[in-house]
């Protein structure tokens, strides 16, 4: 067999872009109004220096097909600035911004239970091979780890899941949560008070 050898390019392009986010208030029912930016980018390969102008173009297309998709479905966590209340579906992305300790200690909990599991199956088969007493107790501490590990990630799963279940980012100072909303967004009042003074049209609503 004879090794070809293979050449190609790969351009990137990348795109920023911003949007006006529309939010209608769950809790006092306040449409209010925020600035997201995004960045995405686009991938295109030419093999053989061939189509390279295609390859750039693809690059292109996909960024700003990418940007598209994330500037229409994409949000930010940015409370009400009338009444501080989160948004239902922004929730999830609090937890997870919130919470990383306890799942950040699963994969210490799984290694540990992994090295001790490979221990006992080892000890276990020295002991299968030759039973006698410093087998069984060279035998007995690692089997302990890994029930203890099971034991432990039982534990950290229902933590989780109350932690999950009793979640409300509601609870927390409302005047904090509102000065985090004017800071970042403005009611739709404002926001089509302010379009009529710079001569503007305000987008139609949603």
């Amino acid at each position: 067999m004879i090794p070809i050898p293979v050449f190609w390019t790969q351009y990137t392009a990348t795109r920023k872009g911003r949007c006006l986010k529309f939010v209608p208030c769950e809790n006092c029912s306040t449409e209010y109004v925020y600035i997201m930016e995004r960045e995405a980018s686009g991938v295109g390969t030419s093999v053989y220096l061939m189509n390279e102008q295609v390859a750039s173009n693809h690059a292109l297309s996909s960024s700003a097909e990418l940007l598209q998709s994330v500037l229409e479905n994409d949000f930010d966590l940015v409370p009400c600035p009338r009444c501080g209340h989160y948004q239902r579906y922004m929730f999830p992305r609090l937890l997870q911004k919130k919470g990383i300790g306890i799942l950040a200690l699963v994969p210490v909990v799984l290694l540990v239970a992994l090295i001790a599991a490979v221990v006992a199956i080892k000890r276990t088969l020295v002991y299968l091979e030759n039973p006698n007493t410093v087998a069984l107790n060279d035998l007995i501490l690692p089997s302990l780890i890994v029930v203890a590990m099971a034991v432990v990630g039982m534990a950290l799963s229902i933590l989780n899941r109350r932690r999950i279940h009793h979640f409300d980012p509601n609870l927390t100072d409302q005047q904090e949560r509102i000065a985090l909303g004017q800071g970042r967004a403005v009611t739709r009042e404002e926001f089509d008070r302010r379009q009529q003074e710079q001569g503007m049209p305000s987008p139609p609503p949603e």
